[in-house]
């Protein structure tokens, strides 16, 4: 009977080595499938990665667990793919679209999440065992083998890690008061990822007040943040007005980009609410456009971004509100990173900007605080 075990252990071992291939072609389509899944829903994760078990760790496996598998189809985790995300709730969703786009084994599938007591922390985990859609057209030998899906949150899979790095596995392999100092960490993990959840709930809520308020009309105190002006670029009508006058000015078409960059800016320039924000843009949009015109000449663009307008409201604020050359150095040094060399190139190209186009009526200022460039 022991000799049987071992040849049937063998033949799963040499079935494995002869058609790992199909194993390695096996995972980079897990791979693509649970990539494309998950940007189609925009699940926010850190990273997707799969493996495909060694012929030697294989080897290991079928000695610490002699006799339980029959065929090497019993195997789940020869292909393995793992999902780490940032939020609990993320595990679940992700859960639910496995069962859209795969066959689940519901029976070989572990929450390790409720395998825990009341009064256990620990390794938490969700392992999900499915197979390819054959009606996907996928190859049989493909739809045949099992593979297994771990997801894991960020603090989760920290967790796993050090618990796998120190070696802690069993309950007797280590005193009494480690394990209770392991328990004590994995307590905090599990209270940090709930309170991520909440934070993030508390930030949708924000949200929807905020875009609440925008339609309201009443948002000019509102500060600025990357949520408020997120959705006043996108879903106010006043800045799409002022946009339509601004582009149809210029004669270059508007595209919509981020411009969370800039709030650093704009707050040292003294605008730190939306009412402020929509004031200088009217106060100085001459100026914006004289300045939008030039670089869309010289660079031979048809189009300006919201990245650029805003850009340019900084530029025609330091212009017209005549900032020393020190003032300006500093400002400059908000998003250069420490760097001198930019920092000194990008003032003595604003100053060349303002001789070029003329934006300074003054040229005693421009050429007493300035210097020459």
């Amino acid at each position: 009977m022991y000799g049987d075990l071992l040849d049937r252990e063998k033949e799963i071992l040499q079935t494995y080595s002869d058609n790992i291939e199909t194993y390695v072609e096996l995972g980079e389509i897990l791979h693509t499938k649970l990539t494309e899944m998950i940007k189609k829903n925009g699940f926010f994760t850190m990273d997707v990665c799969h493996r495909i078990k060694t012929v030697g760790s294989l080897a290991e496996k079928l000695r610490r667990k002699s006799g339980k598998y029959a065929s090497i189809y019993d195997i789940t985790d020869l292909c393995a793919a793992r999902i780490i995300c940032y939020l609990n709730v993320t595990v679940d969703e992700i859960a639910d679209a496995l069962k859209k786009n795969f066959v689940l084994d519901k029976f070989n599938s572990i929450d390790k999440r409720k395998a825990l007591s009341a009064t256990q922390f620990g390794y938490l985990s969700l392992h999900n065992v499915v197979s390819l859609k054959p009606d996907e057209g996928f190859r049989p030998e493909l739809c045949k083998i099992r593979c297994e899906i771990q997801i894991r949150t960020v603090l989760q899979h920290a967790w796993a890690e050090i618990e796998h790095d120190l070696g802690y596995k069993s309950s007797y392999g280590v005193p009494n008061t480690i394990r209770r100092e392991f328990s004590r960490i994995a307590g905090l993990l599990e209270i940090a990822d709930n309170q991520f959840v909440e934070l993030n709930s508390n930030i949708q809520q924000y949200k929807k007040d905020i875009a609440e308020q925008l339609e309201s009309g009443e948002y000019q105190a509102l500060p600025l943040d990357e949520v408020t002006l997120n959705e006043y670029l996108t879903k106010n009508d006043e800045f799409f007005e002022f946009v339509e006058m601004y582009s149809n000015a210029a004669q270059v078409e508007y595209l919509p980009t981020p411009a969370y960059g800039h709030l650093r800016s704009l707050s040292w320039l003294g605008i730190t609410n939306l009412g402020e924000l929509y004031s200088a843009l009217l106060e100085y949009s001459d100026t914006m456009l004289k300045i939008t015109r030039y670089i869309c000449q010289k660079s031979n663009l048809d189009f300006f971004t919201t990245n650029v307008m805003f850009n340019n409201l900084c530029q025609a604020m330091l212009i017209k509100n005549k900032y020393t050359r020190e003032q300006i150095s500093r400002f400059m040094s908000l998003t250069a990173n420490g760097n001198m060399e930019k920092i000194r190139l990008d003032t003595d190209e604003l100053f060349e900007l303002s001789r070029k186009l003329r934006l300074v009526s003054d040229n005693k200022w421009i050429t007493g605080i300035w210097g020459d460039v």
